[in-house]
């Protein structure tokens, strides 16, 4: 019994240290970014600016990005904003290890924030 209890906190342990949380603090704000194809959120301190632009390379044709480092916040500009182009942020989220958006007071798996948001 021991060895599997340690082994679900182990694995809990392991799976929380991976896992990252994005954040946007105003929902309404967030919605009309949307809309408006600047799209911004708070990402959490383990994402380095060197991170933001890596992972930012690949995803040009969709969409460019600029980081405040100071607020920790990354700005999407979408080249156009569509919801192929606006589905591609959930590949930046990925590579940024972030699988939770917290949106106000929810938490959104990064495929619920596509669809309830960027969708």
């Amino acid at each position: 019994m021991k060895p599997i209890l340690f082994s679900i906190a182990l694995i809990s342990v392991c799976f929380s240290s991976f896992s990252q949380e994005a954040s946007v603090e105003n929902k309404q704000v967030f919605e009309q970014s949307v809309a408006d194809g600047v799209i911004s959120m708070i990402l959490p301190a383990s994402v380095t600016a060197e991170d933001v632009t890596k992972y930012a390379q690949y995803y040009t044709p969709y969409f460019t990005t600029s980081f405040d480092a100071d607020a920790h916040k990354v700005t999407f500009t979408m080249v156009n904003n569509d919801v192929k182009s606006r589905r591609v942020i959930m590949r930046f989220l990925g590579a940024s290890k972030i699988q939770t958006v917290k949106v106000e007071d929810k938490s959104y798996l990064v495929h619920e924030l596509y669809e309830t948001f960027l969708n």
